[in-house]
């Protein structure tokens, strides 16, 4: 199985991916790696057995990433009008085939996400908000295995991080007591400089959100 999202021509991709070709458009300040900001919560749901089995996601965008995406999809639009409904759908489409940018290992090894069932797009004063569910390929056992997941942009255009208020918790109960820990990304001074070192016109090496990506941790027993 790959062990990236994807691999090629990540920022290009990931802007027609998120819909947001309309970002060259907008003024936005020259600035390197990241250029827009989303604040992640995470549920992990397990299953009456004690499964992992399903995983439930909310994404809020900042207000200047929020305001570009809605313009770009209002002038796509040949009524001159977008909604965050509709932006909703084309973001769950367009984001399967990468497992919806959540990397989720299973002693090392990825699982994929399945066809989300639940997904709504809504907006939080000037943010969009965005929320889905989305089955695990196989329901796995975090008391037996190590189970991590990270939620992140592969291209490192977009920062993903799980606003501090809101840590990632888990619904339903394991066959032993389970909580979720979040561990900080440490890049080296080399990788900040290569991110810093891009700016918006640049195309990110592959791989290099993996670098700046949390991962959170099951720990049982």
């Amino acid at each position: 199985m790959p062990t990236r999202l994807f691999t090629a021509r990540p920022r290009r991709f990931l802007i027609g991916l998120l819909g947001v070709a309309c970002l060259a458009q907008v003024s936005l300040p020259a600035r390197a790696h990241p250029h827009a900001w989303i604040g992640v919560q995470s549920t992990a749901v397990l299953s009456p057995d004690g499964t992992f089995a399903t995983i439930k996601e909310q994404w809020l965008f900042d207000e200047i990433y929020s305001a570009a995406i809605m313009d770009g999809m209002a002038a796509d639009s040949p009524s001159g009008q977008a909604t965050v409904r509709e932006y909703a759908a084309m973001v769950i489409e367009n984001l399967k085939s990468y497992d919806y940018f959540t990397k989720i290992t299973v002693d090392g090894k990825p699982i994929h996400l399945d066809q989300a069932s639940e997904f709504a797009g809504t907006m939080q004063g000037n943010q969009l908000l965005l929320t889905f569910t989305a089955p695990l390929s196989q329901p796995v056992d975090p008391v037996a295995h190590q189970v991590t997941y990270a939620i992140y942009d592969p291209s490192y255009f977009i920062q993903m991080t799980h606003r501090p208020e809101q840590p990632p918790v888990i619904e339903g109960r394991a066959r032993q007591a389970c909580r979720l820990r979040v561990a900080a990304p440490n890049p080296t001074p080399e990788d900040i400089a290569r991110a810093y070192a891009l700016d918006r016109g640049a195309q990110a090496e592959d791989g290099l959100g993996d670098l700046f990506a949390e991962t959170v941790h099951f720990q049982c027993g």
